[in-house]
């Protein structure tokens, strides 16, 4: 069950190291804090660091667990880390950026990790390749990205559209309240939440899954410890439509996660 609830945790924090490590830079050298939850125009560096998670999935019988997890956070020129992957930016002119984005859906295989689970098809690691879009709007971010996942499991299409607003309660202490929107195919849908005859019992009705949505919500905090330690901590709730909570194998329409971390800014 070890895997499970890092999974989650680690894609809950994926998004925050490259905030984290680019505040804790640009405080270091005098700067201005960014103005989103994926700014751009921070100078290079390189995080590492540990973090714990907590959680349940929304699958049936499925427990909640507290985990460690490592993580590493990194921006090299055009490079730079996001969620399990990296992005490449293709082009960026004040705040406005066009990215090229690489990512592993870690926390899909979630399901592979529930012990009343264990009879159906193991899932296998999604990577999902794309484009993404930040917009500056005022003191908000507004991202949207859309990707394919390139035929390692579902080979499904997803949307994902954001909006994020920090703010700096002193040059230490910043708050992060974000909403995001998902909407998958029913490829990736079917792929995660579907029973197929093979896999039915009794108890467990045949599902194909159509298109979903999931919506989440999720405050943060990053707390610079000093020049070189960086402190997050954050907490979200996610929201499964319909067409997932149907599903046989969910018993869960709202998930909560959180975790804290503490990471080593190079």
């Amino acid at each position: 069950m070890v895997f499970k609830i890092t999974a989650v945790a680690a894609t809950l924090f994926a998004g925050l190291t490259f905030t984290a490590g680019a505040q804790a830079q640009q405080q270091s050298q005098g700067g201005q804090p960014p103005q989103g939850a994926r700014p751009t125009g921070q100078p290079d560096y390189f995080s590492l660091g540990v973090a714990a998670g907590l959680g349940r999935p929304e699958f049936i019988d499925s427990n909640i667990v507290v985990n460690p997890f490592p993580f590493v956070g990194f921006r090299q020129g055009r490079f730079y880390s996001n969620q399990a992957g990296v992005g490449y930016e293709i082009y960026k002119n004040k705040g406005f950026r066009i990215s090229a984005l690489a990512e592993a859906g870690v926390q899909e295989l979630n399901r592979n990790m529930v012990d009343s689970l264990d009879d159906l098809e193991s899932l296998d690691l999604p990577v999902y390749a794309g484009l993404s879009v930040d917009i500056p709007v005022s003191r908000f971010v507004v991202t949207g990205t859309v990707q394919r996942e390139i035929g390692l499991a579902s080979d499904g299409w997803r949307a994902i559209g954001s909006i994020s607003r920090p703010y700096m309660i002193n040059r230490k202490l910043f708050l992060t309240p974000s909403v995001s929107v998902q909407w998958s195919d029913d490829n990736i849908t079917n792929y995660l939440y579907g029973v197929s005859a093979d896999e039915a019992l009794p108890t467990r009705a045949v599902y194909k899954a159509d298109n979903s949505f999931k919506a989440t919500t999720s405050l943060t905090g990053v707390y610079r410890l000093s020049d070189k330690f960086t402190l997050v901590g954050s907490s979200g709730l996610t929201w499964h439509d319909d067409n997932i909570v149907d599903s046989p194998i969910v018993d869960q329409r709202v998930i909560f996660s959180t975790f804290i971390a503490i990471g080593y800014n190079f």
